[in-house]
């Protein structure tokens, strides 16, 4: 072997993890303060690194050559660009005219056409809404790390539900030395962010920072921003008009406590009852100021892969994103601009072929979770007849010949969904596998989550995202969280490989 030059020595030095390449997921990093990541984020930490790496080392002579079967993956159902923001990326393309670097701050053009979009959606502030209160950033995940490095000072708070998006548990605490907590949600609740509830965490929150950093810091830490997605991610729950007390409780609490709302809308498009979308918090003139409002073209527009986001917020804070962007990459790519110009703005052409667009998408995404009833559930849990025929003859036409179809039409024995969990938006669907603890296979007992996704891996290949990656608030519980993005064909050959899987266990 090549003896290494000392520069790449010293790097790997500094570094140790950069000297053996990993096949899964990359590094999930470390805080800058050298310390471990607070308990919750440890153990979501340890569970992806499982997740991401650790499952290959399980890879035997069975299952080496054949395809991974993922229902983990982030990703949303394969749809076509949405018609108006791909539009606005070939114009901007065929004008030939982008050899001038964007201003950090974003196009002007491209934000007044979008600030009409937030006033016809109802957002409100003191002044009128204008081109100083939003700004384009590279995703939302982006958005989220330069939010956290402008309103917290080291060892303050970030709050989340549980569950909740894993990864973007590590985005504060690896940007600037902030803490996560979790605010567990309820089946009592309905799976809603209880204000209350809310209330209460943030003051017990602030209590134990104080009497631990009181005199030992220029500050005392505190609760500074609670994110609020919405939908929810990965419950998919969804604050509208028609349950509009909770948001306001919410508001009330945050600006109460002066914790701000990182109001997240990544999946507001997907929501499933077309004329009660989630409601912004932004949409409140009370609360506009305390809250940060995050959009994206990931989730619903065909266009994950542009990693385009936009953060709208006071002034004060998007100074704070325009500084950032200037000091560490000078400005934001123009065509993620364009993009989201194509995607929000107030034109007629706009709305009409949203609806177009959409509708049918939504239509699939729900057909899909019907189906992953029936996988799960079983054909007789469908109650309409004529769905019931159509979901059983796109079984019977999509399985693999491997499976036995009349086992896979009954369903998965000792699994269902988490009680009160069905989403009303996106697509993800947990799982309660609990009834399988304990059973056993040649090699293996099911005695908790990690050791039930390696049976599932070494079996039959399969990978999904675990109740401890999400915070899920019952460690009592074996909880899995399925996607219904993928293929119809993958959706029903992988829950029936769980199935086949599933029922060897005695």
């Amino acid at each position: 072997m090549n003896q290494l030059p000392e520069s790449l020595r010293r790097v790997i030095d500094a570094n140790p993890i950069l000297e053996n390449f990993v096949r899964g997921l990359p590094d999930l990093g470390t805080r800058l303060d050298g310390a471990e990541f607070s308990p919750e984020v440890k153990k979501i930490h340890d569970v992806f690194s499982i997740y991401g790496n650790g499952l290959y080392e399980l890879l035997n002579d069975k299952i080496r050559n054949i395809p991974s079967k993922s229902l983990g993956g982030g990703s949303p159902m394969k749809t076509p660009i949405f018609p108006p923001a791909k539009r606005k990326l070939i114009e901007t393309i065929n004008l030939d005219d982008m050899s001038e670097y964007p201003m950090a701050a974003g196009d002007d053009e491209s934000k007044k056409e979008i600030v009409e979009y937030l006033i016809k959606e109802g957002f409100k502030c003191n002044d009128r809404i204008n081109e100083d209160n939003l700004i384009f950033t590279i995703s939302t995940t982006h958005a989220f790390s330069i939010i956290c490095q402008i309103i917290g000072r080291p060892y303050d708070v970030v709050l989340m539900t549980g569950p909740n998006y894993g990864l973007f548990t590590f985005v504060p605490e690896r940007s600037n030395n902030l803490n996560i907590e979790i605010l567990p949600l309820s089946e009592n609740d309905n799976w809603y962010i209880n204000p209350e509830k809310l209330d209460l965490r943030i003051r017990e929150i602030n209590d134990d920072l104080r009497k631990r950093y009181e005199g030992k810091l220029p500050y005392i830490p505190k609760v500074v921003a609670f994110l609020n997605e919405n939908p929810h991610n990965p419950l998919g729950k969804v604050i509208n008009a028609k349950n509009k007390e909770i948001l306001e409780g919410i508001g009330n609490v945050c600006l109460k406590n002066g914790v701000f709302v990182i109001d997240d809308l990544i999946y507001r498009d997907l929501t499933y009852d077309r004329e009660n979308l989630a409601l912004p918090m932004g949409t409140y003139k009370e609360y506009f100021d305390n809250t940060i409002s995050l959009f994206g073209l990931s989730k619903g527009y065909g266009l994950a892969s542009i990693r385009a986001g936009m953060v709208v917020a006071n002034p004060v804070i998007i100074r704070g994103i325009r500084n950032y962007i200037f000091q560490n990459m000078d400005s934001s790519p123009i065509l993620q601009a364009k993009a989201l110009t194509g995607a929000f703005n107030a034109s007629d052409e706009r709305y009409k072929e949203y609806d177009n667009y959409f509708n049918p998408i939504i239509e699939e995404y729900k057909y899909r979770l019907e189906l992953l009833k029936t996988l799960v559930n079983g054909l007789d849990s469908i109650e309409d007849l004529t769905l019931r025929m159509r979901i059983e003859s796109d079984i019977r036409k999509l399985i693999n010949s491997d499976l036995n179809v009349e086992e896979v039409l009954e369903g998965i024995p000792n699994v269902g969904f988490v009680n009160g969990t069905m989403p009303e938006s996106g697509f993800f669907a947990l799982l309660d596998f609990t009834r399988l603890k304990n059973k056993a296979s040649d090699k293996r007992v099911i005695t908790d989550e990690v050791e039930l996704l390696k049976y599932m891996y070494e079996t039959e290949k399969i990978k999904l995202i675990l109740g401890q990656s999400i915070s899920y608030p019952n460690s009592k519980q074996l909880v899995g969280r399925v996607t219904t993005a993928i293929e119809r064909d993958d959706l029903i050959n992988h829950m029936g490989a769980m199935n086949k899987t599933l029922r060897k266990l005695r």
